[in-house]
């Protein structure tokens, strides 16, 4: 139940390949994982970490104080069938996983459970709904508060046409007729339509921003006024729309000159730009990432080659310094990325961490990089040697010290 605390699971081990120190910060035959990490996972005062944890047999958030490790309860939802469909297993219930958010001034994670948006203060276990979603509708996609904590911002779709369409979605993939491929997906995406929505956190009080005929996912502020979404209809890429429903504009699509055909699949906000990955597949049927930076002022990007061999999500730097990545490739790993050795060749790596996952579709066995805001601590998810997911975090404060500096 909601402020139920108990002891600290954390284990500390010393990485034999890089000597780093690891912490696994959660235990036990249950997976664990942070907000989704183009959000922070810890709160504005640096006492807690949130994330999701299976341990009661449904997804519930819960505390992990950073200074003892004890951990709390903060939610206790009952929804049946609450998971990310689109990218993740649907069958858990709980609370909606991957859709959380931490309000970036009062400390409290917002959340959905079944037709209502509610709220704990993750200090105080202090519970309470901040509004209900519009009538018939779910939510579908991650969520975000702005900077200045004025608006929540959500997506959420026709909750009968879209569990319909996840079932049948589950009955052609055990027929052979559905692939996770671009092309199988985007027919998916384009068979429902979204609205992103934002809350005024004042007052409760709601409003559209924009309603399209496809799904997309991933709210994300630019700014106050800017929203960054994933993606436009009928393909993958990166597009803005600002709260009065103008300005919609797809950024630094997969045709534009110097972006080598290749699609935004991942990116984070920092305060130098917007960081993302870019793939595309060549005509060999290889798979080409370029890593890059965009200026949303400008409008103009910068991008080198990476050379890795798998699935890739950009780390989540929110002062946009120091680079790194999942590579979910030939072996799982977290890598740093540096400047290209020779004038107009890749980029260069180097090895973090070797996961004991493998690289796998459903998102609460990603990684999901993020430094922490003392710049000390990098964060991420991996298997435990019962193979389920825990929260975990590595010291690079060496590192990242080395990057600010330069």
């Amino acid at each position: 139940m909601i402020g139920t605390i108990t002891a600290a699971e954390s284990v500390t081990e010393i990485d034999l390949v890089t000597g780093r120190k690891v912490t696994r910060l959660t235990d036990g035959r249950s997976n664990c994982y942070a907000l989704y990490y183009f959000t922070t996972s810890i709160t504005p005062d640096g006492r807690y970490l949130v994330f999701h944890s299976e341990r009661s047999g449904s997804v519930q958030l819960y505390r992990l104080d950073l200074q003892t490790g004890a951990i709390g309860q903060l939610t206790d939802g009952h929804t049946a069938d609450a998971g990310w469909a689109v990218w993740c297993e649907w069958h858990l219930g709980g609370i909606y996983n991957h859709l959380s958010a931490i309000h970036p001034q009062t400390g409290e994670v917002t959340y959905f459970e079944d037709g209502e948006i509610r709220g704990t203060d993750v200090a105080s276990f202090a519970n309470r709904r901040v509004a209900m979603l519009p009538a018939g509708r779910m939510p579908i996609g991650q969520a975000a508060f702005s900077p200045d904590g004025r608006w929540f911002g959500y997506i959420h779709a026709d909750e009968a046409a879209f569990r319909a369409l996840l079932s049948k979605r589950e009955a052609d993939t055990r027929a052979g007729t559905f692939s996770w491929n671009r092309d199988h997906h985007h027919v998916f995406r384009n068979a429902i339509g979204a609205t992103l929505a934002v809350v005024d956190t004042a007052t409760g009080e709601q409003r559209t921003v924009i309603a399209t005929d496809y799904h997309f996912h991933h709210v994300l502020f630019v700014d106050n006024e800017t929203i960054l979404l994933n993606h436009p209809k009928g393909c993958a890429g990166m597009w803005v729309v600002k709260l009065d429903g103008s300005g919609v504009e797809h950024l630094r699509p997969a045709t534009a000159p110097g972006a080598h055909g290749a699609a935004v699949n991942h990116q984070v906000v920092t305060a130098r730009g917007i960081a993302y990955e870019a793939t595309v597949d060549t005509a060999r049927g290889e798979r080409q990432t370029w890593f890059g930076i965009f200026d949303p002022e400008s409008g103009e990007f910068s991008e080198k080659l990476l050379p890795v061999d798998g699935y890739v999500h950009t780390g989540f730097d929110p002062a946009g310094r120091f680079a790194f990545i999942e590579n979910a490739g030939a072996r799982h790993e977290l890598l740093t990325v540096h400047r290209a050795r020779a004038p107009g060749g890749p980029l260069e790596t180097r090895l973090l961490r070797t996961l004991m996952s493998p690289a796998h579709d459903d998102q609460r066995h990603h990684a999901h990089p993020f430094l922490a805001p003392d710049r000390r601590r990098l964060y991420f998810t991996d298997w435990s040697a019962e193979g389920f997911a825990q929260v975990c975090a590595m010291d690079v404060a060496d590192l990242v010290a080395v990057a600010d500096a330069g």
